[in-house]
């Protein structure tokens, strides 16, 4: 489901597995773009932890700017505060969300929300007023696009994996096949081969019919991909 609109302020996510691999037609700027994105993505745990000297010494607004421009909400500076707490040090509220805010406007591009989107990222509702519809109408036509990639990389992984079993059901049954009619095999377990081979063969039309369906389901999805593609080709 698409993300619309002003929603409570949540952390953003970003599902780094879904990365695309940038692609060999990809300009530098664009290139710019994606390698700051993942580094957003690397970056997004939040704090690990700062030190007595760090919670003395930091530039909550500098810290307040980074978090912003890597789409992190206003509320990372709860893990700050935690940290600092321990050496009896309170963060520069006032600051860091001074330098969020100019942060948060460096993230608020469009390019940056088609990336979060094709990604399946989770907004975080970090734009303010002014940036938020851009940004959210890219954002809805790149997590369009990972929807799109993300149903034909499922449809593929069925196909698979329905092949993999049909696969191995059809060396079942050469296997059975020999065993019943061996002199070696005893009657009982003949029987036994027997009843399991044609409940292999029914299951192996089953999942011939399965693949079939499943095929032009893809190609279906393929041609809906690539016509969605061209749509905002410039993006790409």
């Amino acid at each position: 489901m698409l993300f619309v609109g002003s929603a409570p302020r949540r952390f953003l996510y970003f599902a780094i597995s879904s990365m695309a691999p940038l692609g060999a037609a990809e300009n530098t700027m664009m290139r710019s773009d994606r390698l700051a994105l993942m580094a957003v993505l690397l970056g997004l745990g939040g704090c690990a932890g700062l030190s007595e000297q760090e919670c003395q010494v930091s530039d909550w607004r500098t810290i307040g700017f980074e978090d912003g421009a890597a789409g992190r909400p206003v509320g990372n500076i709860g893990n700050y505060r935690q940290s600092c707490s321990k050496y009896g040090i309170t963060p520069n509220l006032d600051a860091y969300r001074s330098g969020h805010e100019e942060g948060a406007r460096e993230f608020c591009k469009p390019g940056n929300g088609f990336e979060a989107g094709r990604n399946g990222a989770r907004y975080a509702g970090v734009c303010p007023a002014d940036l938020e519809p851009e940004f959210l109408a890219a954002y809805n036509q790149g997590h369009h696009l990972y929807e799109l990639e993300s149903t034909l990389r499922a449809t593929t992984q069925q196909i698979a994996y329905k092949k993999d079993e049909l696969e191995k059901l059809k060396k079942a049954s050469i296997s059975n096949a020999a065993a019943i009619v061996s002199d070696d095999t005893p009657a009982a377990d003949r029987a036994a081969l027997l009843t399991q081979t044609a409940d292999n063969a029914k299951r192996q039309g089953e999942l011939e019919k399965e693949i079939s369906s499943l095929e032009a389901t893809r190609v279906l999805q393929e041609q809906e991909l690539l016509s969605y593609r061209a749509t905002v080709a410039d993006r790409l």
